[in-house]
């Protein structure tokens, strides 16, 4: 994952920062009706629901669910994820699907080493456009990094598109705008890679937001053939107008490091500090 650390990256970029002032928590059944663009060109393998809602916030009607797991179940659906990206190492088990979330936690391996944990749709699932939504409560402390993105790796290296439609920093620390002084998360982070190294196509931090490890939250983006639209609870927060053609897969993770800092003893690790994820669905355009 490009380690944008709050935006460093190409000088084309469309960077800004601001405050927001959250929507109230809504559940994870509830869907408004709002306006909403069409387009084409999507692919994808995913299983769908027709009881499950159309994006929050959304008009239901302009879009057809390609990708749904609510979690329920008491393991992680193979048939959907995989553990691991195509090139990491086995490491130990820091994630449960219980209680009606994927929970992902910092941990330490047998070395007393902090240890990322990507759970993914690589080679299950993958869509080009339409809208990717996800409700989850954010994990906090120093060094901790979650992030919720689509990527592609289908051409030969360096290039990678990538939208990273959350990425938050606890370890910031007040000075950094990125969380609070017990080092709780109170700003995400949007971003676009449109593939080169460094060629960052569109930013967008904001801030204020309270403490997001509290409660639960939607974050999503609407992505169109010349466009990338990115909500936080229902509420538009950033548009940029960018080609974006690859088809991409779904990422859920903890990654340490970037604008957080590095993990120490002060870390909490654990179940109770996860990254709890609600749902992650994904929805072609009619």
């Amino acid at each position: 994952m490009t380690a944008c650390g709050g935006g460093g990256g190409g000088t084309d970029a469309q960077a800004s920062t601001s405050s927001f002032t959250a929507a109230p928590e809504a559940s994870a059944s509830q869907s408004t009706t709002g306006s909403s663009s069409g387009a084409t060109g999507s692919e994808s393998t995913g299983q769908a629901s027709t009881e499950t809602p159309g994006p929050f916030g959304q008009n239901a009607a302009n879009y057809k669910l390609t990708f749904s797991d609510e979690f329920e179940g008491g393991s992680l659906d193979s048939n959907k994820w995989i553990d691991h990206e195509w090139y990491d190492q086995q490491r130990p088990i820091n994630y449960a699907v219980e209680g009606g979330s994927l929970k992902i936690w910092p941990q330490k391996d047998e070395n007393g080493n902090f240890f990322k944990r990507v759970i993914n749709t690589d080679g299950k699932y993958y869509q080009t456009y339409g809208y990717f939504e996800m409700e989850a409560k954010l994990p906090h402390g120093k060094g901790v990094w979650p992030a919720f993105w689509l990527y592609n790796h289908d051409k030969p290296d360096p290039f990678r598109p990538e939208i990273d439609i959350m990425e938050a920093y606890s370890g910031g620390g007040p000075a950094s705008g990125w969380s609070d002084a017990n080092l709780k998360p109170t700003a995400f982070a949007a971003t676009i890679w449109k593939g080169n190294p460094g060629d960052m196509a569109g930013h967008k931090m904001l801030q204020d937001l309270g403490d997001l490890s509290a409660g639960y939250h939607k974050y999503a983006m609407k992505w169109e053939p010349n466009k990338q639209t990115f909500y936080f609870d229902g509420k538009e927060i950033y548009s940029t107008t960018v080609a974006m053609p690859d088809r991409m897969y779904i990422l859920v993770d903890i990654l340490f490091g970037s604008a957080s800092g590095q993990p120490d003893n002060t870390t909490p690790t654990g179940k109770s500090n996860s990254f709890d994820v609600k749902y992650v669905r994904a929805w072609q355009f009619k």
